[in-house]
């Protein structure tokens, strides 16, 4: 019988985090060893064999499973797969920066590995000490920035992350007492229904709302993308969302079978529609081309928010969907940020005129803002179309509603578009220095939003496994 490697997927990072800690004083081999990484990421998803996996030896004793467990099906290959290669371009654009990369890849390859171990729990107590880790990492990344602005906003993400953190451990202490069970498989069997259980779910989504930045907890990571480096904040949004679906799917598993689902279900859907609602709206208003993406990724989220809460498999597919297609061109959009912020800033009205100079970065600018917006025959359309299809039957009006803030993203992207790269420039820019490396990685990232429109199918038919709840 072949040995199952599936806990390198989480062990490994976390072991060369480790490693390139002590390693801090040669900064040289550390950015070496981090190109090495980067390219050793993206096969990391492929290491591991489907199914269960139980660490210590434990397994299914009596019904129950005991211990630790993981478990993995093609569907979350898929999801892991865009993990790492994010995270890998966002490593290999760091290593242009004069800044103490060790830390970067640090605390980059800690976030890896806290959101594998959250895709891949299929308890709660090992998915809570990531969730705990992650939001930590989040803080770590954007204090690199070396501001007072960033500062401030890492310690006020953990300060609420102390109570949110702990009101989404109550809940799970709170489902434990109920099922006498840790385990995600199990629990869905025997939990209760109660009201205790339903204040045990309320307190989950507290949980889940905090570590994504769906509402009341926007601004918070607003100010966590905004404050950040632009490769830095390609990284946050993408822990963001998948940590959103991972938690999404794990809430509608265990509660679906009870009397108060309904009404869960009602809360995910407003949360999710002042998300997509306060994200446009802010973003419509903002002069700062980095919270502007920032307020756009929260609006984003609740597209990805109603489709999963509608909780039909193709509803749920098409959110999943969405969340990658969004993690992809969100990225590229920041990493334009941050070619952009190196010229003069991420203030809109300081720019103008760009395409002059920098003409291939607007062009694949302007492709992932057509994906964005849902312009065939990118991602971005294809799940905005199954998003609507779904949605349109139940809930006219809220379909109505996305293709409104469709609208509202393609005036405040354009917008921005414009004032950055077709205004006319108040000065000439002399002596253009950008980072080339994160150019090219704009470039991939909109050849990728591509391919996931082109071939959405073979895409989806993989995630469908994610939607047998």
């Amino acid at each position: 019988m072949a040995m199952n490697l599936l806990p390198v997927i989480v062990l490994f990072p976390i072991t060369m985090a480790l490693i390139l800690n002590l390693l801090h004083e040669n900064e040289k081999l550390v950015k070496y060893l981090t190109y090495i990484l980067s390219l050793i990421l993206i096969f990391l998803p492929f290491i591991g064999s489907f199914g269960y996996y139980y660490f210590g030896g434990h397994g299914v004793i009596n019904g129950y499973t005991t211990g630790i467990a993981y478990f993995y099906n093609v569907g979350k290959q898929v999801l892991l797969l865009i993990l790492s290669f994010i995270v890998s371009i966002s490593l290999i654009t760091g290593m242009g920066e004069k800044f103490k990369n060790n830390m970067f890849v640090v605390l980059t390859l800690m976030g890896y590995a806290g959101i594998s171990a959250i895709i891949l729990s299929d308890d709660l107590f090992n998915l809570y000490v990531f969730f705990e880790i992650v939001s930590m990492v989040q803080a770590g990344l954007v204090f690199l920035s070396g501001t007072e602005e960033s500062y401030k906003a890492g310690l006020r993400y953990l300060l609420i992350g102390v109570v949110a953190g702990s009101l989404m451990l109550l809940g799970i202490t709170i489902i434990i007492a109920i099922t006498g069970s840790l385990n995600i498989s199990d629990i869905k069997y025997y939990i209760l229904d109660s009201p205790l259980a339903y204040v045990g779910s309320i307190l989950l989504i507290i949980g889940l709302a905090y570590s994504s930045g769906i509402p009341p907890f926007h601004n918070i990571k607003v100010d966590l993308y905004s404050r950040a480096k632009g490769f830095i904040s390609a990284v946050l949004q993408t822990y963001s969302k998948f940590i959103f679906v991972a938690l999404s799917i794990i809430i509608i598993k265990i509660f679906s079978g009870l009397s108060f689902f309904s009404s869960l279900k009602g809360i995910l859907i407003a949360l999710s529609v002042i998300s997509m609602v306060f994200g446009t709206v802010l973003a419509i208003l903002e002069d700062d081309y980095k919270r502007l993406l920032a307020y756009s990724s929260i609006s984003h989220l609740g597209f990805v928010g109603i489709g999963i809460a509608l909780s039909s498999p193709l509803a749920i597919l098409a959110g999943i969907f969405h969340a990658i297609n969004s993690v992809v061109f969100k990225s590229g959009l920041f990493l334009s940020a941050y070619i952009v912020s190196n010229i003069r800033g991420p203030k809109l009205l300081n720019l103008g005129g760009l395409i002059k100079y920098i003409p291939f970065t607007a062009f694949f600018t302007l492709l992932l803002i057509f994906s964005a917006v849902g312009v065939p025959p990118f991602g971005g359309y294809v799940s905005k179309l199954l998003l609507i299809r779904e949605i349109m039957p139940q809930f006219p009006e809220i379909a109505g509603l996305m293709i409104l803030i469709s609208v509202g993203s393609f005036v405040y992207l354009m917008k921005a578009f414009y004032l950055i790269f077709l205004a006319p420039n108040k000065e000439d820019y002399n002596d253009i220095r950008y980072p080339k490396v994160a150019y090219y990685s704009l470039v991939i990232l909109s050849l990728l939003s591509l391919i996931l429109g082109i071939f959405s199918n073979i895409i989806l038919n993989k995630l469908f496994t994610l939607v047998k709840i």
